[in-house]
Formats: structure tokens, sequence, C-alpha cells
């Protein structure tokens, strides 16, 4: 007996085909979005939560940098006039309370 199989509805592109032909995906399809079917990996639903969280890591360590960026500036601000000694005893939550306390 022969089993009608799905074919995957997304055709390949291979890198540098500008041209645009492709050809069609060999996965089976497991999904039907929209009366097209898709294989897992090339879902649009997995696809944009594929997506979104990557935007949202990629925005996670955007802030996490600016935050570090940031600190590094007060940093530099707070340490000038420091000796050297003093300086290897700076730490992030010494940066912060001397903003705070320049802020007060």
């Amino acid at each position: 007996m022969t089993e009608n199989k799905k074919q995957c509805s997304v055709r390949v592109h291979e890198r540098g085909d500008w041209i645009g032909r492709g050809y069609p995906c060999p996965k089976p399809a497991k999904v039907e979005r929209d009366g097209k079917w898709f294989c897992t990996i090339k879902d649009p639903e997995y696809i944009k939560a594929k997506r979104a969280k990557e935007r949202a890591e990629a925005d996670k360590e955007g802030a996490e940098r600016h935050e570090r960026d940031a600190l590094a500036f007060a940093g530099r601000k707070a340490v000038r006039g420091l000796t050297l000694q003093e300086l290897w005893r700076v730490t992030p939550e010494l940066i912060r309370k001397a903003l705070e306390e320049e802020g007060k």
C-alpha cells in the first residue's frame, strides 16, 4: 500500500541563487496553515516564535550592554584621581554607590 504523504510547499533557494529558481523542500509536511502544508522547520508559526525569542534575547543583551557601557562610563568618571592600588578595589557596587552619593 502506498501512503499519500504531503510535501512541504516552500521552495528552497541555495546561497547565491539570485535568479530565484530554487527547488521544492524535500522534507515531509506535518503542519497545515491556510491550506498549505509545511514541514516543522518552515512552519510560519514556528518561524514567528523563533524570531520573537531571538528578538527578546537580543533586546535583553542590548539592554545589558547599554547598562554595562553606562556603568563603565560612570566608573571612568568616578575613578579619576584614584591611585593604582585604589583602582584594583573598584567594583560595580562601589561605582553605583558613588553615583548615588553624587546624585544626592
